[in-house]
């Protein structure tokens, strides 16, 4: 019974099967029951986070969306919230405690025994600057871990990904959720020196946020700011262009790139320029199963990077025609592209 309530759990994170068990009246009623009279602490955990991705999970996000526009400055009760599984506990452990020597406030379910945990995760990371991504094989499969890092996602939270195993890379949604963004490894780094690259990238966040923070209050009482940084724009200028194959998953990061300026894309620079091609033939399927969802992100993304920038449709719908032909045919596949390109990438 439990194994088959963390199978529906993973299944909540498609939305074709969220939409079917939201709509079973008979089993939400029993997930009530179980959290509620269940002696079974592992069962009642599953529920309840069941009832949570179910019920809850889209109207605290919309109600975030709402609040997080009335103020722009926001007292946080924690510092850091760090999302991890329990197999890389001693490695987080030690990270926890060495944020809380140097000061910082850390949210962190160190037993995972928190009851209603969902809750409790949703919380936190309401409540946290930062959302470190613990990352690594355990993780990502952990359908407790990809709702903390949904949910954090989801809400615009400033992700450090943290890698917890020596070689591991993230694929999949993980791998979605992390790109574009400074991994921090330790296993590779070491711990001393991954910690201060950490601290490093807690204290550049905060540096830019200030300054921002400065530069908004400034234009509300109808001053300029006094100087203007052209420098940002230095790097899309200097780009190169190398030639890509055919087939986007041969693609490396500079394909990637290459492949955004020769399509005048250079706006998803920010969001995508740091992939290479599986990871981008990845965030295509996402973007042709929730394209509204995908669009907000990546709309998100670019104004994170600069505030100056709009990310439009036209660019988005521009984005999605162009990557097509260079996706490859699958057999019964419903996003399948019909170009030349694309068959030359299915026979290779």
């Amino acid at each position: 019974r439990l194994s088959s309530l963390e199978i529906l759990l993973a299944l909540t994170f498609n939305d074709d099967a969220a939409g079917q068990l939201k709509d079973n009246s008979q089993f939400i009623s029993n997930l009530k029951m179980l959290v509620t009279s269940s002696t079974n602490r592992h069962l009642q955990r599953v529920a309840g986070n069941l009832l949570w991705k179910l019920e809850k999970e889209e109207t605290t996000i919309a109600k975030s969306h709402e609040t997080s526009t009335i103020s722009d400055i926001t007292l946080e009760k924690y510092d850091i919230m760090l999302s991890y599984s329990h197999s890389d506990k001693d490695l987080c452990y030690r990270i926890h405690d060495c944020l809380v020597k140097d000061n910082f406030r850390v949210w962190i379910d160190r037993d995972q025994m928190h009851g209603q945990t969902m809750v409790a995760m949703a919380t936190a990371i309401e409540n946290s600057d930062f959302v470190f991504l613990c990352m690594s094989e355990a993780y990502k499969q952990s359908a407790y871990c990809q709702s903390e890092a949904h949910y954090a996602f989801e809400r615009q939270c400033y992700l450090v990904p943290l890698v917890m195993k020596s070689g591991y890379r993230p694929d999949g949604w993980l791998g979605i959720i992390a790109s574009g963004k400074i991994y921090i490894d330790f296993p590779k780094l070491g711990f001393d020196v991954a910690y201060e690259k950490l601290k490093n990238e807690i204290m550049r966040y905060r540096t830019n946020q200030t300054q921002s923070t400065s530069t908004k209050k400034s234009r509300r009482h109808g001053l300029a700011p006094k100087t203007i940084n052209l420098s940002v724009k230095s790097d899309e200028q200097n780009l190169s262009v190398e030639e890509y194959p055919h087939c986007i998953n041969q693609w490396t990061t500079t394909h990637v790139r290459s492949f955004l300026i020769n399509e005048k894309l250079e706006s998803l620079l920010p969001v995508l320029g740091n992939m290479n091609g599986r990871l981008l033939h990845e965030t295509y399927k996402r973007c042709k199963a929730h394209w509204d969802l995908m669009f907000q992100t990546f709309k998100a993304e670019v104004a994170a990077d600069n505030p100056e920038k709009l990310l439009t449709v036209d660019t988005y719908i521009r984005f999605l025609d162009a990557i097509e032909k260079y996706i490859p045919i699958v057999p019964n596949d419903s996003f399948k592209p019909s170009t030349s390109a694309s068959m030359f990438c299915t026979l290779i």
